[in-house]
């Protein structure tokens, strides 16, 4: 728990595993500006935005604050809990956006959040 708990909330390793995050400025205590590159019909759109990032280490929750293109809200929330063999992540988000892009928003972060999981899972810790 204490290994995935430091991946999600230490920004270096955070960007070291994450598909699409290639850099994460800390501008101070829990802020951050991501960079980010998606692929859209293969061609690459990169683009940057703020995130606050909360945690809880004794009940190893996360939470993540996210603008993104000024207007879309996202709110991630994770909860790792012990679990045999293999700890146990809950994720949560939530958008609000004037957009109609939800579901396309949905998809995008399945995809990104089921490879950042395996990336942690497998490193050797």
């Amino acid at each position: 728990m204490d290994f995935i708990f430091n991946y999600l909330t230490d920004m270096k390793k955070f960007v070291s595993v994450h598909p699409v995050i290639s850099k994460m400025d800390a501008i101070k205590h829990n802020h951050y500006l991501a960079h980010e590159t998606l692929r859209i019909l293969r061609i690459p759109f990169s683009f940057n935005y703020p995130v606050i990032i909360e945690s809880d280490y004794n009940n190893k929750i996360i939470i993540m604050h996210a603008t993104v293109l000024r207007f879309n809200k996202i709110e991630l929330n994770f909860k790792i809990e012990a679990g045999e063999p293999f700890s146990l992540i809950t994720e949560t988000i939530h958008f609000k956006t004037l957009l109609p892009i939800k579901p396309i928003m949905q998809m995008i972060f399945r995809k990104q959040h089921r490879q950042l999981f395996i990336n942690i899972e497998q490193l050797p810790n």
